[in-house]
């Protein structure tokens, strides 16, 4: 079969004799193919500097943990995700401390905790959890379950020892001082590692207020009605006012709203 080629710069068809004409598939411009490739090395040489970033946090959270964890003779718990490293979570789950007895431990398991989160979340046990139940339960409520799909989300507790309650955690010897470095060390990883789109506290009182008296974040206001969170929601209130919802513009319980260096924070009752 004969092919007559047709000239002009950068036409895309061989034109055949005989038959239809053809797609001849494109060379890409070598400043196309070097612009990807410093593109990727960019994005290669960032996650390796944020990996670096947090092994190092971890490596100073840990010998902090170490120094202080036979003082307080607590467990040692806070990641209950695993981190997200490779990419801008979308946002950041954050408890005050975590709800778990015992005495403390030097193991090996309080690093990988770090990595690996709390093997319980990651086994049907997840959804035993009250907190997590309830907090998926109003995200399907709300018909917006990406949150807590794994791969979008972090979740750890802003204090690393945990006991029963917060009070019980409270009474214990220099804890005023630990929930301080703790405190420093949490805003150290969600505002220059993980950087997320926002920030959801568990519990108004315990978790949001304490961040935003050592913090100070901005513009704070209590949430009353669902515009003042986003206009947007008011199609999705009627909508649920038609299907029998009495009151879906008013929040009966506190939610609060500020910003801390650019990034949403709110707090919410504990689920």
């Amino acid at each position: 079969m004969k092919r007559a080629h047709l000239q002009g710069a950068g036409f895309p068809y061989d034109v055949r004799v005989c038959g239809e004409p053809q797609r001849r598939m494109a060379r890409p411009a070598p400043f196309l193919v070097n612009f990807n490739i410093i593109c990727i090395t960019f994005d290669i040489k960032i996650m390796s500097s944020i990996k670096q970033h947090y092994d190092e946090w971890v490596s100073r959270v840990c010998s902090f943990i170490a120094e202080t964890g036979p003082i307080l003779n607590v467990t040692c718990g806070s990641f209950q995700s695993r981190p997200i490293l490779d990419k801008q979570p979308d946002v950041v789950f954050l408890g005050y401390n975590p709800h778990e007895s015992g005495a403390f431990i030097q193991d090996d398991i309080i690093r990988r905790r770090f990595y690996e989160g709390n093997p319980s979340f990651y086994s049907e046990e997840r959804n035993r959890w009250t907190i997590w139940k309830r907090l998926c339960d109003s995200l399907n409520w709300a018909e917006y379950t990406k949150p807590v799909e794994d791969g979008h989300f972090v979740f750890f507790n802003a204090i690393y020892f945990g006991t029963n309650n917060i009070s019980e955690f409270k009474a214990k010897p220099y804890s005023g001082e630990v929930i301080k470095k703790c405190l420093q060390f949490t805003g150290e990883v969600i505002q220059d590692i993980f950087k997320p789109k926002c920030i959801v506290c568990f519990s108004v009182p315990d978790c949001f207020d304490n961040l935003n008296r050592y913090y100070k974040f901005k513009d704070v206001k209590r949430i009353n009605t669902l515009h003042e969170t986003d206009a947007s929601l008011i199609e999705f209130a009627i909508k649920k006012e038609v299907n029998g919802w009495k009151s879906p513009y008013l929040c009966k319980r506190i939610i609060k709203k500020g910003t801390w260096n650019g990034i949403p924070v709110y707090g919410i009752p504990h689920p």
